[in-house]
């Protein structure tokens, strides 16, 4: 498989990866439900593609996303990071195991939950944001009392945001799990990463 022929197939699933990410964000607003299983696309490019394909996935999703909400533009920088933590935990191998699959899914949340929270904090005047996290972070500040100081309505606003994206990303995460298992070798070979998921056997059959 030439370089040439590798590069044209990462392009071709660039666009895949935005529809997959488009379609899932879209279903789960939908539904009303506290999570967002928009980086589904942006994480399987990454792993199989490498950091850029999986950044400009992430880049594109969210300049379509901001067309009807344009503070998801904000967010960008989160999905476009997914793209680059996908492609490095690739090449190490964790996506090849469940466990150490699964496990990964707390960098994905720290990036997506963390870092989110401290852009919603700011991008709403340093205040609660009126997104999908609302759902769980008012709750539990009216549980509180509704106290106003700023810093423990931050916290609250970083537990809501972490907690939601925790389960977001472990959804996502065994999602990516399975589709990587799903593809077959003839298609894995063609693509940058994609002999990561090749199998020790089916490596011996194409050798012989």
């Amino acid at each position: 498989m030439s370089r040439k022929d590798s590069n044209r197939l990462t392009w071709f699933l660039i666009p895949i990866g935005v529809a997959v990410n488009f379609i899932g964000g879209t279903i789960i607003l939908l539904l009303k439900l506290p999570i967002y299983l928009d980086s589904i696309g942006t994480i399987i490019v990454g792993a199989l593609c490498g950091a850029w394909p999986g950044v400009i996935v992430g880049l594109i999703s969210n300049i379509l996303t901001a067309i009807t909400s344009p503070n998801n533009l904000f967010y960008a920088p989160l999905n476009m990071a997914f793209g680059v933590l996908a492609a490095y935990l690739s090449k190490k191998g964790v996506f090849k195991k469940f466990i150490p699959t699964l496990i990964s899914s707390l960098g994905f949340a720290f990036i997506g939950g963390a870092i989110g929270a401290l852009i919603t904090w700011a991008l709403y005047g340093f205040d609660f944001g009126s997104g999908t996290t609302a759902i769980v972070v008012l709750p539990i500040w009216k549980a509180l009392g509704s106290p106003e100081v700023p810093v423990t309505k931050f916290l609250i606003q970083l537990l809501g945001e972490f907690s939601c994206d925790l389960l977001d990303k472990s959804i996502t995460i065994i999602v990516c799990y399975f589709i990587l298992k799903a593809f077959p070798t003839r298609f894995l070979s063609k693509l940058p990463l994609g002999p990561i998921y090749i199998s020790d056997e089916a490596k011996a059959l194409d050798n012989e």
